[in-house]
């Protein structure tokens, strides 16, 4: 049962420094080519756990920390959002990615401390504990059994991870409560993505799969739900999954159920489409979504 001690969400990842390589032509050796501008962000599990509290949630992040510039750079950030941390020890600037953005979709090239996941001992007990990917919650899996046991809800989204995808459909004993991926991971973890919810069970008592413009679908506590995407004129793509999380576990933690609660982490989502980047630093981007107590 919940206690008074418990936060409402505890995100539980790493955060990435992300520069957003600019489309020019890489420069021979020796040469130096000038963009007129080198975008950077923040992105990983803080996107989820920015919009969660814009949403009124309260969150703790829980993530490992290095003492590079990029560590020092998110410790500010955090802060400047009023964000509650948990952190432990990991490699200096722990996870960087370089953004390519492409006409159709965007690519990374990325360095990731995985291993440090490893020194988490336990995490901070919540009602909901949600990992941004599959490879985290594979190193966070100890201090995740540990939470569940104690009554937490375990939510995992997928992030581009091929091997892991395509062993989701070998899991015999849901070790999670929640999986939701996007369907290009649903269709790597079962061909067809709108039979995910079905064949994955065996990772998770409930399945949702975001399908982007044809909204969200899935079996939740063995019914299937399904609701449409809200319009919206996209602006950027990053991390409109994670704000999708974020919108779906705050309706769930204010009792919404099955179809609304997909609605609700659809509006979210389309919200945050229309901004640069998956972190949300100004809460007036959800006004009138935010879950009131």
């Amino acid at each position: 049962m919940p206690s008074e001690s418990q936060v409402e969400l505890c995100v539980a990842g790493l955060v990435y420094f992300e520069v957003f390589v600019p489309p020019v032509t890489m420069p021979a050796p020796g040469q130096e080519v000038f963009a007129d501008a080198i975008r950077l962000g923040l992105g990983g599990a803080l996107n989820t756990a920015s919009v969660a509290t814009a949403l009124g949630l309260d969150v703790v992040l829980a993530y490992p920390r290095g003492e590079g510039l990029s560590d020092d750079a998110i410790a500010q950030r955090i802060a400047r959002l009023g964000i509650s941390t948990m952190h432990w020890p990991a490699r200096t600037d722990p996870a960087v990615s370089l953004v390519f953005s492409g006409p159709e979709d965007r690519a990374f090239v990325s360095a990731a401390d995985f291993d440090s996941l490893q020194h988490c001992e336990s995490l901070c007990p919540a009602k909901w504990i949600h990992v941004p990917g599959l490879l985290e919650a594979k190193y966070l899996a100890k201090p995740l059994a540990t939470a569940r046991a104690s009554g937490a809800r375990i939510s995992v989204s997928g992030s581009w991870a091929p091997a892991e995808l395509a062993a989701l459909q070998h899991h015999s004993c849901p070790s999670w409560d929640l999986l939701i991926l996007n369907d290009k991971e649903a269709a790597c973890a079962a061909g067809d993505p709108r039979k995910a919810p079905e064949l994955l069970q065996g990772a998770a008592s409930s399945i949702v799969v975001t399908a982007g413009a044809e909204g969200a679908f899935g079996l939740l506590d063995g019914k299937w739900v399904s609701c449409p995407a809200e319009p919206v004129t996209a602006m950027d793509f990053t991390g409109a999954g994670d704000a999708f999380c974020a919108g779906f576990l705050a309706a769930h933690l204010h009792g919404m159920d099955g179809a609304d609660a997909l609605r609700h982490g659809c509006r979210v989502a389309a919200r945050l489409l229309t901004q640069s980047g998956g972190v949300v630093e100004d809460p007036e981007l959800l006004a009138n979504l935010e879950m009131n107590k």
